[in-house]
């Protein structure tokens, strides 16, 4: 079997020991679909939790839609509500709460608490980090792999992008544990023993599309990566707040109103 397969599978079993009862944060994105995929093969039917802006169904949802179906699993989707006078309070709670100081943890982590709130489940596997170790069509330039491993480094250890402590500590106030296999050691070495081109040819995140070949294949869901907040246009909905009562500065950047919660200067 695929050595990557095969780390995950031991990686996630550990992880939830005996527990029967799994959410999965679902994107039907290549990483929530690894998540998926092993929790299939360890005999687990995880509920799905998804999420879209009202008025808006994004391809996340209807990708969500046709793999639930495929494999008679149940789907939640949440519906977010476009209400300004919640999104700042939103906005507020989630920075002050959870120590945010940029709009693309912000934007990330935005769906979670609507979606938490649904939740029964008491352990929630996420593809959270994937990227990260994957990394970005810039990192392809990148001829010395120490180089690309030192920012992965720097990337995962910072958490400035994606947000796991936050994640984590919003799950854990839900009396829930998460499970994000990314964020594990012994893959988070895995990833960094490998090239950026090892990991993402021929194909955008190659190595988990081998990995479960026959499941992509059978599916026929293998996407590019797409940016979750661009995609869902929570990108666009945040717009609104530079409107709102939070930017009595005028401010010209979502990242300087994050800060001026923080400083209670709104």
């Amino acid at each position: 079997m695929n050595k990557f397969r095969n780390l995950l599978l031991d990686v996630i079993k550990n992880e939830i020991k005996n527990e029967r009862s799994i959410a999965i944060f679902f994107s039907g994105g290549t990483d929530s679909l690894t998540c998926l995929f092993t929790c299939l093969e360890l005999g687990l039917k995880p509920i799905l939790y998804t999420f879209h802006l009202e008025n808006y169904i994004s391809e996340d949802v209807k990708i969500s839609q046709k793999i639930a179906n495929y494999y008679d699993l149940e789907l939640k989707i949440i519906i977010i509500k476009k209400n300004k006078d919640q999104l700042i309070t939103d906005v507020k709670n989630l920075v002050n709460n959870y120590t945010i100081n940029n709009k693309i943890c912000l934007q990330i982590l935005y769906p979670f608490p609507y979606v938490l709130e649904e939740v029964n489940e008491s352990l929630i596997l996420t593809g959270l980090s994937a990227d990260t170790l994957y990394g970005t069509n810039y990192h392809s330039k990148m001829k010395n792999v120490k180089n690309f491993n030192e920012i992965r480094k720097n990337l995962i250890n910072s958490d400035e992008i994606d947000g796991y402590i936050s994640l984590k500590k919003m799950v854990k106030n839900s009396n829930k544990k998460l499970v994000a296999p990314y964020r594990n050691q012994k893959i988070i070495d895995f990833f960094l023993i490998h090239s950026w081109n090892e990991l993402n040819t021929p194909l955008q995140k190659n190595l988990s599309y081998e990995a479960f070949y026959d499941y992509f294949k059978k599916l026929k869901v293998y996407r590019e990566s797409s940016s979750l907040p661009i995609n869902s246009k929570i990108t666009e909905w945040h717009q609104t707040i530079f409107s709102s009562k939070l930017n009595t500065n005028h401010r010209k950047h979502l990242d300087e109103i994050i800060q001026d919660i923080l400083q209670d200067k709104t």
